[in-house]
């Protein structure tokens, strides 16, 4: 559970800036889209293996032009 307290004067805007750092930070909003809608396990893997063959060509490019 995210938490802000008030430190002394701080406004509703600081506050709210931190909180929304916290909760960005903690992965919450990830985890809600990723569970909104339920997923096969097959189109997970898949999206998964895409990834992973867009990290390793994005690799390579990078390797060939340095």
């Amino acid at each position: 559970m995210t938490t802000v307290v008030n430190r002394g004067n701080d406004s509703m805007d600081k506050m709210y800036r931190i909180f929304r750092k916290q909760v960005e930070k903690s992965g919450l909003f990830g985890e809600l889209r990723k569970r909104e809608h339920f997923e096969k396990p097959s189109v997970r893997r898949k999206k998964k293996h895409l990834a992973a063959l867009k990290r390793l060509q994005k690799a390579i490019k990078e390797e060939l032009e340095s």
